[in-house]
């Protein structure tokens, strides 16, 4: 039987889609079954999703997309604006808005090391360059071409266990964790951690 959706996350692109169902995944177990990530064509539609979906009181739902910037002022700009959107369709308790900056991706760039134990890959200067102007295609230079999918779920199972905590413990990251596990304890459901082993992500 399906599981009933408990809360939603809205993204910009079809890898961030899949990097954080497999984060979810691995953090809360079965649990994140009665999570829906949805993926948009861009960050304004997903703007728009996720405001949609407030709007007509599907449930509680968490935006998270890239700033496009690393500039404080632009990105508080853009927040503010989200935040003002938001707060005319829903309770302050039922959304949350990320502006990861400048991308998603950026949080594994953070550490060359972490970066090149999952990419099994020497990470140059080059690539770290790249990254400042475009972390996720950066990224997705130095990740082995998938089977299926974007590479997200793979990467995401080759992380160790403190690799794994690092990432989720992210500015990006750490507030959707939150957000979730919060929903999911509202419902009954299981939201401490669950075993992070990548034997909890489907192949």
């Amino acid at each position: 039987m399906k599981s009933p959706v408990r809360a939603y996350v809205v993204t910009e692109n079809e890898f961030d889609k899949e990097l954080i169902q497999a984060l979810l995944t691995r953090r809360f177990g079965r649990s994140a079954r009665e999570v829906h990530v949805r993926a948009e064509d861009n960050k304004q539609y997903a703007w728009t999703t996720a405001d949609a979906l407030l709007s007509n009181r599907r449930g509680p739902t968490a935006l998270i997309v890239d700033a496009d910037t690393i500039d404080h002022a632009l990105t508080m700009e853009q927040q503010t604006e989200l935040e003002t959107m938001f707060g005319t369709s829903a309770r302050r308790h039922m959304w949350l808005v990320v502006l990861a900056k400048p991308e998603v991706e950026a949080v594994f760039f953070s550490d060359r090391r972490l970066l090149e134990r999952v990419t099994g890959k020497k990470v140059s200067e080059l690539d770290i360059a790249r990254a400042a102007l475009g972390p996720r295609a950066a990224l997705l230079k130095l990740l082995p071409k998938p089977r299926s999918g974007h590479g997200a779920k793979q990467l995401v199972k080759k992380l160790s266990e403190p690799d794994f905590e690092k990432i989720i413990s992210s500015e990006a990251f750490h507030p959707l964790i939150e957000f979730i596990q919060r929903w999911l304890a509202a419902s009954g459901q299981p939201s401490s951690p669950q075993p992070t082993s990548a034997r909890n992500i489907a192949p």
